[in-house]
């Protein structure tokens, strides 16, 4: 086998189908019981639409949304109104993304060196009259980037929300996007080979060669592209690490500077979508109860189900610890009750099942994305730049320009890695 693929999520399997396609022998190995990796499709018989426990927003153009009308599915724009309940009122919030310009366009006036968004909202904007855009701002960022403000690179911040690939994805996949996942699989059948439940656990090399030593037995090959989530490499002794030997030490440096961010996401259907019934929050797509546990909810990609998305990130959803899923759920109901101000039993009545999934628990990703910790805006370029022509990588945490957590950014580091093989033997 020439080359191996570590991983069959997006950025593994995209690279996996460019060199069957280049004619190359690669074959690919996969910890999960599944394909997919992060991305992950769930089905509920009273629900319309798919449910996804991973990502599930993409951009209207570029490669994941090609892959999607590929797969026979079809996007579907999400809008409405994004609302947020405090002082015992509901309020139009607009697009939080946008909601800030003004103190954006402060931050953007700092000069010097990097420093996290916390001391930069601090040295710039901690008047008193600042205090709704700066909470507003260090909401969305704990939620959307699911980010640490205190450790988060302030000129990566700014640079992540100059791409309209981040701000503007607002589509969806009613289908499901594991059919995206499933179509580049049957581009693979017959023609590379897909191993489930194997665990990488350690990788030797030196040029031209590599051992990959996993949970079901030894691969040999003489290059490897590794896809695996950032915490695998930078926990090389947890459950499902991978420790690389010998050790490259630029790439660890690099590790240092991207943070892996921590998600809860949790979806509720009801046997009746009541909250269409709340006279303020009709055309609502998302809601926020910011002091809550569980603080973001948003409706389904299809208008009729019954589902309600809940969702905490970064220090929001660390702070939820090891609770069980049953736990995860009642801490949910509060949560929602709060934010549509109805009581919890009416709410309670309604709920038929409740899907979750806890991305910093989930041992094969020990959470769900990236972003870049103060003086890491290069780091992605040390970690994609491949080590004497034998070993490659890809994934979200690769990739810059914003496009790091994001299922477009984990399609292009695949094919970028796939090429640079490719490259390498020409």
């Amino acid at each position: 086998m020439e080359t191996v693929v570590i991983g069959a999520g997006l950025a593994g399997l995209a690279a996996a189908a460019r060199l069957v396609e280049a004619g190359r022998s690669v074959g690919v190995i996969e910890a999960r019981n599944r394909i997919g990796g992060r991305v992950w499709t769930r089905r509920d018989p009273g629900a319309s639409s798919a449910i996804e426990l991973g990502p599930e927003w993409l951009a209207d153009h570029g490669a994941m949304h090609d892959l999607v009308l590929r797969s026979g599915s079809e996007p579907v724009r999400s809008e409405g109104l994004f609302m947020i309940r405090r002082d015992g009122r509901w309020e139009g919030l607009g697009d939080p993304s946008r909601g800030a310009g003004r103190l954006f366009q402060q931050l953007r006036s700092l000069k010097g060196a990097d420093r996290s968004l916390a001391a930069a909202l601090a040295e710039c904007c901690s008047e008193p009259a600042w205090d709704d855009a700066r909470a507003s701002l260090i909401s969305y960022v704990q939620g959307f980037h699911a980010a640490d403000p205190a450790r988060l690179s302030i000129r990566w911040l700014l640079e992540a929300e100059a791409n309209d690939e981040v701000t503007q994805s607002d589509a969806r996949v009613p289908e499901g996007l594991d059919r995206s996942v499933e179509a580049i699989a049957r581009e693979l059948e017959g023609r590379c080979p897909i191993r489930l439940e194997t665990v990488a656990r350690e990788l030797r090399w030196r040029r031209g060669k590599v051992e990959i030593a996993t949970s079901a037995g030894t691969l040999r090959a003489t290059s490897v592209i590794v896809t695996v989530p950032l915490p695998i490499l930078k926990l090389p002794d947890s459950a499902a690490g991978l420790r690389i030997i010998p050790d490259i030490l630029d790439k660890r440096e690099a590790l240092g500077q991207i943070e892996m961010g921590p998600v809860m996401k949790l979806a509720f259907r009801f046997s009746e979508p009541f909250w269409r019934e709340i006279k303020p929050l009709r055309g609502m797509l998302f809601v926020q109860a910011p002091d809550q546990p569980i603080p973001t909810w948003w409706m389904p990609s299809l208008a009729d189900d019954p589902v309600l998305i809940g969702w905490a990130g970064g220090p929001k959803a660390a702070q939820l610890g090891d609770r069980n899923d049953d736990a995860l759920a009642d801490l949910a109901l509060t949560s929602l009750s709060a934010a549509l101000a109805t009581p919890r039993e009416a709410i309670e009545k309604k709920a038929v099942t409740c899907l979750t999934h806890d991305w910093n628990r989930d041992p094969f990703s020990l959470g769900a994305y990236t972003y870049v910790a103060v003086g890491g805006v290069e780091a992605h370029r040390v970690l994609a730049q491949p080590v004497e022509h034998t070993l490659f990588f890809a994934g979200e945490a690769t990739c810059g320009g914003g496009l790091n957590a994001t299922m477009e950014g984990a399609l292009q580091s695949g094919r970028r890695a796939a090429e640079e093989v490719i490259g390498s033997r020409e």
